[in-house]
């Protein structure tokens, strides 16, 4: 089956979820295989992490009892599967994580953020894994944006953000205080729901929208850090935040905090590349930092955390 992603075009033995799909096409961009054994050579390849091994243009992943996923030259991707295995989540691999190492590959930017738009204008919400940026986009979701991409920021040539799959992972309780009652479990094994939320007609949301590719308006950076004198708030479980704005070289530490598994983009030697692609895209696009303490979790908090996004965006736009 062939799908749409990333203004590339991909043909996968695997059924992906949440893309435009169609049965022909032109010679497909990405090709995913499910081969029975990978046949690859761990030494030709850096030892990145435990069951990482890399290098420029050959990233391996071998997940204990999941699957095994190669990834070569930006342009495949290939799956072993281990025995018994779920399905779904290996599909969740593939969809995030192994098709943000094809970008990478290819030489795009990719930042690890929530994209979301309104009116054509995108912002992403960045943050390390658990930083709280689907619960945030959730929340905005429910405030008349649009989702582009969940977890992963992929660039284009032009600076541009582009369209990725159209579902946004969420944890049970952020559904439930939300109230997203459509929101489904996203695999047998994960904790983590799936919320689809409607996509609109793109009538009145310019020619970028119908392109798949938005103009970024804002970074927002998430964090849990708090300023002593919020103690008070932080303590009782009040969301307290500041939104500030990284000045001029400082904005590049955040970029590169949350640069898409910035430990392997090293590794492949991406570092000069990555500064360069942030010079040129995002020297001046605003990007703030959001500390968010220990707030609970709690429709107010998040209310009061999404209206500060808001309240810059609409300043800026």
């Amino acid at each position: 089956m062939y799908y749409s992603l990333y203004n590339l075009t991909i043909n996968s033995d695997f059924p992906l979820k949440n893309l435009p799909c169609f049965k022909e096409s032109h010679p497909a961009n990405i090709v995913i295989k499910h081969l029975n054994k990978l046949d690859v050579d761990v030494a030709l390849l850096s030892q990145a992490s435990a069951y990482c091994w890399l290098n420029s243009s050959n990233f391996l992943l071998s997940i204990p009892q999941l699957a095994d996923f190669y990834v070569r030259d930006g342009q495949s991707i290939e799956v072993a599967l281990a025995e018994d295995v779920d399905i779904a989540l290996v599909i969740t691999y593939i969809q995030g994580y192994m098709l943000a190492v094809v970008m990478q590959q290819r030489g795009q930017l990719v930042l690890h953020g929530t994209v979301l738009h309104k009116n054509g204008c995108a912002i992403a919400v960045c943050g390390h894994s658990g930083s709280g940026k689907s619960t945030l986009a959730a929340t905005l979701l429910t405030q008349g944006w649009q989702l582009v991409s969940d977890d992963v920021c992929v660039f284009d040539t032009h600076g541009q953000v582009l369209q990725g799959s159209h579902g946004l992972n969420i944890w049970p309780d952020v559904a439930e205080v939300l109230q997203l009652s459509e929101a489904e479990p996203l695999t047998a094994t994960m904790a983590k729901l799936q919320y689809l939320p409607q996509v609109p007609s793109m009538g009145n949301e310019g020619a970028n929208a119908r392109l798949g590719a938005f103009p970024l308006a804002a970074i927002y950076c998430l964090s849990e850090e708090q300023d002593d004198d919020q103690s008070g708030a932080l303590d009782e479980g009040v969301f307290a935040g500041v939104l500030s704005e990284f000045k001029g070289m400082r904005k590049f530490a955040p970029l590169k905090a949350n640069r898409y598994r910035t430990q392997f983009t090293t590794a492949m030697g991406q570092d000069v590349l990555f500064m360069q692609q942030c010079s040129a895209f995002l020297a001046n696009t605003p990007v703030y930092g959001l500390s968010r303490g220990k707030a609970k979790l709690s429709l107010v908090n998040l209310h009061a955390m999404s209206q500060l996004i808001t309240d810059s965006f609409e300043a800026l736009v």
